[in-house]
C-alpha cells in the first residue's frame, strides 16, 4: 500500500510529467531546470519570453545546492547556482559520467530587506549597515533594533526598543553562500567564532539554525516573510534585490571599502563587479568586488550561473537551449535592470558565445554587435534603467532619516544629488521621466531567432513595472522542494519511476 503523502506526490509528479511530455509533442523538446531562487526572477521571465517564441523551458527554484543535484543525477537538462561543484559533487558527476560547464547568466546585488519602523513609528527606508553590524545581526549578537552598532551606522536615527529577528535560508542557497563569504571576509573576528560553532565552511550551502533566527525556504520566502504585516516587523533578510522592489520596499544600504554607504541598484553593482576575476571555468574570484574602491561600488555583488552539458546531450534539446542562451545574453539583457538585476558586460556575453560551441546541436551565436546582440552594455545603453533606490551611494557622513536615496541612470562618479524615480502602480521602475517618456520601434535581428527581423518596442514605465511582476509570479510559482530530505528523496523516485512510464505514453501518442 502506497502511503497517501508518497501517493500524493507521485500523482502530482506524474501530473507535471505528462504535461512535460504533451509540450513537448507540440512544440518540440521541453528543457527541464531547476537550482536558484536568486536568479529565478530574471530567469521566469526569460522563460516566459521563450515561451512566445516557441521555445518550451520548465525552470523550477528549488534552491542553488537542490539544483545541482539534480543535474547530477540527470534529471534536469540544466541547473542555475552560484555555488560552483563542490569536490564531492564533481566526484559524483565523473563518476556518472555526466559533462559540465558554467555560463553566467546575469549580475545582481545581495540585499538585506528589512522591516522596522523607528521610535516613533515612521517607516524606516534608508536603514544603513556596515560589515560588522550584518555579522552580528546573522550570528545572533544582536538581538535587538536599538543596539550601539545599528545607530552608529544610522547616526540621527531613533530606533525602536524592539526585538530584531533575523531571516535565514532553510534550504541550500546560493544567496546564503554569498553572504557568508563576503562576512567571512570582511568580518572574520566575528564569522569565524560562529562558524567554528556550527562547524560550517566555505561555501556555506545552509546559513545555520542559531537562537532567535527564523529559518523559510526560499528568496520568495524570505521576501514575504519580511514583507508581512503580521509576522514581519522587526526583521531583516537576505535576498536578492529585485525580492526588495517587488514587495515596494528599500534595501539597505551597505558600507563599502571607500566608507560610502551603497544601494544595490545595476549600475552600482556593476561598478563593483569591475573588480571581479574569473577563473578558468568562468567561476568568480569577488575579493576585489568586496574591496572595491569606488564610493558607489556595491560590495554584495556577484554572478549566477547556467550549468550545461558538453557532452551526451541531446543535439534537438541543444538547439533549444543554445538559442535561449543566446536570447539570455542578449535582448534578455535589457529586462535586467528593470527585474532588479544588472546586464551581463561584452567579456561576458563573448564567454557565453564560446560555450555555446560546447554544447551539441546548439546554433552558431549572432555577431557581437548593437544589432546581432541588443544587450544593453553592447548598445551603449548601460547599466541602468533599473530600480535605482540610492543608486550613486550615501556618503559616510550622512545622517540617518535626513539621507534620501538617489536616483542613478548608470552614469559613474560619485554624486549624491536627490534625483526623481518614476513610480507605477506603488512600485518604483527606476526610469527617470525622461526615459519613461521615450518611444520608438526599433527592428533588429533576433538573437533568440537569428536572421529574422523583429521590431522591438521599448517598455514604458508601466511595463517594466507588469515585467517585474509577472516575474516575480513565476518565480514565487515554481514547485518548491520540501525542507524534508524524505521529501526530496521521494520527489527523485517520482522522476526515476514515472519517467519511463511518460516516455513511454509520449511514444504511444506519436505513433
Amino acid at each position: 500500500m502506497i502511503p497517501r503523502r508518497l501517493a500524493a506526490v507521485l500523482f502530482v509528479g506524474l501530473s507535471l510529467l505528462l504535461v512535460s511530455a504533451g509540450g513537448a509533442q507540440a512544440s518540440g523538446p521541453t528543457l527541464t531546470g531547476a537550482g536558484s531562487t536568486w536568479a529565478a526572477i530574471a530567469l521566469d521571465q526569460w522563460r516566459v519570453d521563450a515561451a512566445r517564441q516557441g521555445l518550451n523551458i520548465n525552470y523550477q527554484a528549488v534552491g542553488s545546492t537542490a539544483g545541482r543535484q539534480f543535474y547530477i543525477i540527470g534529471q534536469v537538462d540544466f541547473a542555475a547556482s552560484e555555488i560552483p561543484f563542490l569536490p564531492a559533487e564533481v566526484q559524483q558527476l565523473k563518476s556518472a559520467h555526466r559533462s559540465f560547464q558554467y555560463l553566467p547568466d546575469v549580475a545582481g546585488g545581495t540585499a538585506l530587506m528589512y522591516n522596522v519602523k523607528d521610535a516613533s513609528g515612521h517607516e524606516i527606508n534608508n536603514l544603513r549597515l556596515s560589515a560588522n553590524t550584518i555579522a552580528k545581526i546573522f550570528t545572533g549578537k544582536i538581538t535587538n533594533w536599538q543596539n550601539p552598532a545599528i545607530e552608529a551606522d544610522n547616526p540621527g536615527v531613533r530606533f525602536p526598543n524592539q526585538h530584531l529577528t533575523p531571516v535565514i535560508r532553510s534550504d541550500g542557497s546560493g544567496t546564503t553562500a554569498k553572504l557568508a563569504d563576503w562576512l567571512a571576509h570582511m568580518d572574520p573576528a566575528d564569522w569565524n567564532p560562529f562558524a567554528r560553532q556550527y562547524s560550517v565552511t566555505l561555501p556555506v550551502q545552509f546559513w545555520p539554525n542559531f537562537p532567535g533566527a527564523v529559518a523559510v525556504r526560499g528568496s520568495d520566502g524570505v521576501a514575504n516573510y519580511v514583507s508581512n504585516t503580521s509576522v514581519g516587523p522587526g526583521s531583516i533578510g537576505y535576498v536578492e534585490a529585485g525580492y526588495v522592489y517587488e514587495h515596494s520596499m528599500v534595501p539597505a544600504y551597505i558600507k563599502n571599502r571607500s566608507g560610502n554607504y551603497a544601494a544595490p541598484s545595476s549600475s552600482n553593482v556593476a561598478i563593483a563587479l569591475r573588480h571581479a576575476t574569473l577563473n578558468p571555468d568562468l567561476t568568480q574570484n569577488l575579493l576585489g568586488v568586496y574591496n572595491a574602491p569606488e564610493a558607489t561600488a556595491y560590495p554584495l555583488a556577484s554572478y549566477s550561473y547556467l550549468i550545461t552539458q558538453t557532452t551526451g546531450f541531446d543535439p534537438a534539446k541543444g538547439a533549444v537551449l543554445g538559442k535561449w542562451i543566446i536570447y539570455i545574453a542578449c535582448a534578455g539583457q535589457k529586462e535586467a535592470a528593470p527585474l532588479g538585476y544588472s546586464p551581463l558586460p561584452p567579456n561576458l556575453v563573448k564567454a557565453d558565445f564560446q560555450a555555446l560551441a560546447r554544447i551539441p546541436g546548439a546554433p552558431k551565436p549572432p555577431p557581437l554587435t548593437p544589432q546581432g546582440c541588443p544587450n544593453p552594455t553592447i548598445t551603449g545603453a548601460g547599466y541602468g534603467g533599473g530600480h535605482q533606490t540610492g543608486g550613486q551611494g550615501v556618503s559616510g557622513g550622512g545622517t540617518g532619516n535626513q539621507v534620501k536615496p538617489a536616483a542613478n541612470n548608470g552614469g559613474g562618479g560619485g554624486s549624491t544629488t536627490p534625483a526623481t524615480t518614476t513610480h507605477s502602480g506603488g512600485k518604483t521602475t527606476g526610469r527617470t521621466k525622461t526615459n519613461a517618456k521615450s518611444s520608438g520601434k526599433t527592428t533588429v535581428s533576433s538573437p533568440l531567432l537569428p536572421n529574422a527581423g523583429v521590431t522591438i518596442t521599448p517598455l514604458s514605465a508601466v511595463e517594466q513595472a507588469a515585467v517585474l511582476k509577472q516575474g516575480v509570479k513565476e518565480a514565487s510559482a515554481a514547485v518548491q522542494a520540501s525542507d524534508s530530505p524524505l521529501v526530496l528523496a521521494e520527489v527523485v523516485l517520482v522522476l526515476l519511476v514515472a519517467g519511463p512510464l511518460v516516455s513511454l505514453i509520449a511514444r504511444r501518442r506519436r505513433s
